[in-house]
């Protein structure tokens, strides 16, 4: 080179002041803080809405489900029901029947006191 001082071409970190540079930087960190914070709160109330309907969901579902179940454990329980009524009759048929030929007995046996008979 011959004594010419080599002319540089300014830029835009080169035309501000180191202090100048480093505001500008700060702004951009603090503009992006702001727009990262922003975005979180976004997110953050998104999920909050997601876990407020996944909530309400599961309460709908639980809701169904223990219907479901209630209904189930209410039809064996009238199945039961009428199956011990139906045992139940039965047996008053048969005690019934029991009675009644026990009855006839006696009244053969209270008849043949009054009048006499020894038959029994």
């Amino acid at each position: 080179m011959s004594g010419q001082t080599k002319k540089i071409k300014p830029t835009l970190q080169t035309e501000f002041s180191p202090l100048d540079q480093i505001r500008q930087s700060e702004a951009e960190v603090t503009r992006k803080i702001a727009a990262a914070r922003e975005t979180a709160m976004h997110n953050l109330e998104a999920a909050r809405k997601e876990a407020a309907r996944i909530v309400a969901q599961a309460r709908e579902d639980g809701m169904h489900e223990g219907q479901l179940h209630y209904r189930k454990i209410l039809q064996k329980t009238e199945k039961e029901s009428k199956n011990l009524i139906a045992s139940a009759q039965e047996e008053v048929r048969e005690l019934t029947k029991i009675g009644d030929r026990r009855m006839d007995k006696a009244i053969e046996q209270i008849v043949s006191i009054v009048i006499g008979s020894t038959r029994v």
